[in-house]
C-alpha cells in the first residue's frame, strides 16, 4: 500500500511539473507571437506551437506556401510579419524593398540564414552557399574565374557526351515503346554532368543505378520524413540546430562524397592526372593557396570537398527541374515546341549541325522559354536572408533587428497577375531581350539578385538546353496521360517537383 501511494504521489508530481512546465512554454510563446505587433507590423494569425506553420508540419501544405499565401492577402503591404514556430519572419512584398535589401544595403543581410558550422557533424556545410562575411567574399572571389565564359566553355564537351547519353537512353524507351518519367530522366541527366564537371567521375547513370545518383538525389530530397523535417527546421528555425547538435544532412551522405572527393584527388595526384573539370580546378586552387602561404585564406581538402557539392548544389535543381518543366510546357504547348525546334535548326545549320558552346548560346527563343520556365516552376522558391546588424526600413519607422530572418517569397512574385498578366499561362514572348532589360531585377530573381546571385546560372542554362537540343531534334514530345494536369507541386518536396512525375510520349521526327 505504501509503494502505491508513493507511485501515486510521484506519478501526480511529475504531472504538476509537466503541467507547469507546458504552462510556461505556452505563455512564452503566446508572448513571443506579440513581436509583430508590438512592432506595428500586420501578419497572420500564429497559433502554437508552430507559428504559422501548421499546414506544413502536418504535410498538408509546401514548405514555403505559408510565405505565398501571406503574399496574396496582404499584398498592399511592404511587409508581412510571420512566426516560424516562435522564431519572427519577415516577409518582403515590395519588389523595390526587396532590391534595398538584396542590393543596396546588402552588407546588412550577408547570411543566407541557415549556416551550418563546417567540420561540427556537417564538413560539407562549409561551402560558398553557407559562408557570409569576410570568408565568404574571400572564397566568392576565388570560385567566380572557374564559372566564366571560357571555364564554361571548356565544360561543355562534358556536358554534350553526357546529353549524347541522355539521346542514346531515349532511343531505347522509344524503342521499347515506353513513356519517358522525365522528372527521373532530367534528375539523372543532371546528375551525370554533376558527377563528370564536379567530382570526375562517369557513373554511367543511364544504364546503371548508381550510388552517386542513389546519394545525391537523397540529398536534395530526402526520402525519411525525418531529414525532410530537419531540413525543414534549418531553413525556419537554423538555431534549434545548432542548439541540439543535430545534422542538417544525413552523416551517410557526407561521407559517400567526401570519400568520393578524397579518392578522386588521391588518384589524381598519384598518377599526375588532370582533367578540365569543376573539381580539377578547385584542386588547383588549394595547391595555389598552399603555395602562396596565405594565412588570411586557408582552402583545405576539406573546402575542396564542401565545394564540390556546391557545385552540385548550384547545378542539379537548376537544371533538373527546369528541364523536366520545360519539356511538360512543350508538351503541351506544341506550337511553342515546334518554334523552338525551327531555331534550334536554324542555328545548328550554321554550324555544321554541332551542337557547340556557340551554338547554343545563340538560341534566344530557347533562352526565352527557359526564362518562363523559371518564372513560372523557380527552383528556389524563396530566399532567406538573416539580418546581421540592425536596419531601418526606409520610409518606416520599423527597425529590423539584428538576427532577425528575413524572406523573399520568389513563386509568389512571379505568380503576381499586378506583374505578370495571366500568370498561369506559359508565354516565352515576356522575355523579349528587350522586355527583359526593361525589367525590375526583382520581379523575376529565380537565382536570387545582388552580391548572392547564384555562380552557377549560366551553367544551369546550359545544361537545360543541350539535352533538350538533342531530344527535339530528334522527337516530338507529347504528354503522356500519366502526367497530372494542372501541375501539383508535392507537398513534402523543399524545391519544385510534380507530384506523379512528368511523363512525356516520345514521337519521331521523320528527316531528323
Amino acid at each position: 500500500m505504501a509503494v502505491l501511494q508513493i507511485a501515486f504521489s510521484l506519478i501526480h508530481e511529475l504531472f504538476v511539473v509537466g503541467f507547469v512546465g507546458f504552462l510556461l512554454i505556452y505563455v512564452w510563446f503566446k508572448y513571443k507571437y506579440t513581436y509583430w505587433t508590438r512592432k506595428g507590423v500586420t501578419g497572420p494569425k500564429p497559433s502554437f506551437p508552430f507559428g504559422n506553420f501548421n499546414g506544413v508540419i502536418r504535410r498538408k501544405k509546401q514548405f514555403f506556401q505559408p510565405f505565398c499565401d501571406a503574399y496574396f492577402e496582404y499584398k498592399k503591404l511592404p511587409y508581412v510579419g510571420l512566426y516560424s514556430f516562435n522564431v519572427p519572419v519577415l516577409s518582403i512584398n515590395d519588389p523595390d524593398l526587396v532590391k534595398q535589401i538584396l542590393v543596396k544595403d546588402f552588407d546588412s543581410f550577408l547570411s543566407h540564414g541557415m549556416s551550418p558550422k563546417p567540420n561540427d557533424g556537417d564538413p560539407l556545410g562549409g561551402h560558398l552557399f553557407n559562408l557570409y562575411g569576410s570568408q565568404w567574399k574571400s572564397l566568392r572571389a576565388k570560385l567566380s574565374p572557374m564559372f566564366t565564359t571560357g571555364k564554361l566553355k571548356t565544360f561543355f564537351p562534358l556536358i554534350n557526351k553526357v546529353a549524347g547519353e541522355a539521346l542514346e537512353y531515349s532511343d531505347v524507351i522509344y524503342e521499347k515503346g515506353l513513356s519517358l518519367n522525365f522528372s527521373e530522366f532530367y534528375a539523372k541527366y543532371a546528375m551525370e554532368i554533376i558527377g563528370s564537371i564536379g567530382f570526375g567521375i562517369e557513373n554511367d547513370g543511364f544504364k546503371k543505378e548508381t550510388e552517386f545518383f542513389k546519394f545525391g538525389h537523397e540529398y536534395f530530397q530526402p526520402s525519411s520524413v525525418y531529414w525532410t523535417l530537419t531540413r525543414a527546421i534549418s531553413y525556419f528555425t537554423p538555431g534549434i540546430l545548432e542548439k541540439l547538435q543535430l545534422n542538417r544532412t544525413n552523416p551517410e551522405i557526407n561521407q559517400f562524397f567526401y570519400d568520393l572527393v578524397r579518392d578522386t584527388v588521391n588518384y589524381r595526384e598519384n598518377n599526375k592526372y588532370s582533367r578540365n573539370d569543376f573539381i580539377q580546378a578547385l584542386i588547383d586552387l588549394q595547391k595555389s593557396e598552399k603555395a602562396s602561404g596565405n594565412k588570411g585564406f586557408k582552402f583545405t581538402f576539406t573546402d575542396v570537398a564542401a565545394n564540390a557539392m556546391l557545385y552540385m548544389f548550384a547545378g542539379y535543381d537548376t537544371s533538373a527541374i527546369t528541364g523536366m518543366f520545360m519539356a511538360y510546357e512543350l508538351a503541351r504547348n506544341p506550337e511553342i515546341q515546334t518554334k523552338v525546334r525551327e531555331e534550334i535548326k536554324c542555328v545548328l545549320a550554321k554550324y555544321n549541325g554541332e551542337i557547340t558552346f556557340e551554338a547554343q548560346n545563340d538560341l534566344t527563343y530557347m533562352n526565352m522559354v527557359i526564362d518562363e520556365t523559371l518564372r513560372k516552376y523557380p527552383p528556389l522558391r524563396a530566399l532567406f536572408r538573416r539580418c546581421n546588424k540592425d536596419f531601418k526600413m526606409p520610409d518606416s519607422d520599423l527597425v529590423i533587428e539584428n538576427g532577425t530572418l528575413v524572406f523573399i517569397p520568389i513563386q509568389a512574385i512571379h505568380m503576381d497577375p499586378d506583374i505578370f498578366e495571366d500568370p498561369e499561362r506559359f508565354n516565352p514572348e515576356r522575355f523579349t531581350p528587350e522586355r527583359k532589360a526593361k525589367m525590375h531585377p526583382c520581379h523575376w530573381m529565380p537565382f536570387g539578385e545582388g552580391p548572392r546571385k547564384c555562380l552557377g546560372l549560366r551553367q544551369g542554362y546550359i545544361q537545360s538546353k543541350v539535352g533538350l537540343i538533342k531530344l527535339l531534334t530528334n522527337y516530338e514530345l507529347c504528354l503522356d496521360k500519366r502526367t497530372i494536369t494542372p501541375i501539383e507541386v508535392k507537398v513534402a518536396s523543399m524545391s519544385t517537383a510534380a507530384e506523379g512525375d512528368i511523363w512525356i510520349k516520345l514521337r519521331k521526327l521523320e528527316n531528323c
